[in-house]
């Protein structure tokens, strides 16, 4: 029948443990020193060390509520340790941290709250977009969205300006056939641009530019609602 261990040996087996979860906990192999210091701490109760050790480990690997428990246990054993009063205010804050996020989460599933924007001003925003297409977007923080209204737009004014441009080519009344001939008269280079299908691509092209002016006005208005939640 195998001996009972000494308490000098227990405690010498309960420091091996904690330096070694010590060690994991360095090298980020939280779960494996979390194995190793439950192990301490199963040896003895009393081990103020195992169980702080216990709520540093726990609180890593984002279980603050458990965290919570170790540090105020350590704090039982040890209310000398004024590190652990810091250590416990850190864990309610990540533990009120989750509770919100899974708050919002629940009430965004069942409809009853809206993400939260900041206030936009509607009359900078549509100038924004008047100056550069999607401009206003970018101002409203709807950056994606405001990339791909400059590249559509600027897509567009690039083969509106080709189309017109061939138009300009094959009509005599044109000295050199350029867009950017100076000399060109206005009637010529509107007859080039809207009495073919020039017109079609300057209508896509003031099309999406009136889009974003107004899309842009719009969305900046719902931040400016009672409530903040650009919900009219």
């Amino acid at each position: 029948m195998p001996e009972e261990p000494t308490p000098s040996e227990i405690q010498l087996r309960i420091r091996q443990l904690l330096g070694q979860a010590t060690l994991l906990r360095a090298r980020g192999e939280h779960e494996q020193a979390l194995a190793l210091a439950q192990e301490a701490t199963a040896l003895d109760e009393e081990s103020w060390e195992g169980h702080e050790l216990l709520g540093d480990l726990l609180l890593a690997l984002e279980r603050p509520e458990r965290a919570m428990t170790s540090y105020r246990r350590a704090q039982e054993l040890n209310p000398e340790r004024a590190r652990l009063e810091e250590k416990i205010g850190r864990a309610a804050l990540a533990q009120a941290a989750r509770d919100r996020t899974a708050e919002l989460s629940r009430a965004l599933l069942d409809g009853e709250t809206a993400v939260e924007m900041p206030k936009r001003s509607p009359s900078y925003a549509a100038l924004y977009s008047l100056i550069v297409p999607g401009l206003g977007q970018v101002y409203n923080r709807e950056v994606f969205k405001g990339i791909v209204i400059v590249v559509v737009w600027l897509a567009l004014l690039a083969i509106t300006a080709a189309v017109v441009r061939g138009e300009l080519a094959i009509r005599p009344t044109s000295s050199m056939g350029s867009l950017y001939d100076f000399n060109l008269d206005i009637t010529t280079l509107l007859s080039a641009a809207f009495g073919g299908p020039g017109a079609v691509w300057i209508l896509a092209l003031v099309g999406v530019w009136i889009y974003a002016v107004a899309d842009a006005a719009m969305r900046a208005s719902k931040t400016m609602t009672s409530d903040h939640t650009g919900v009219v």
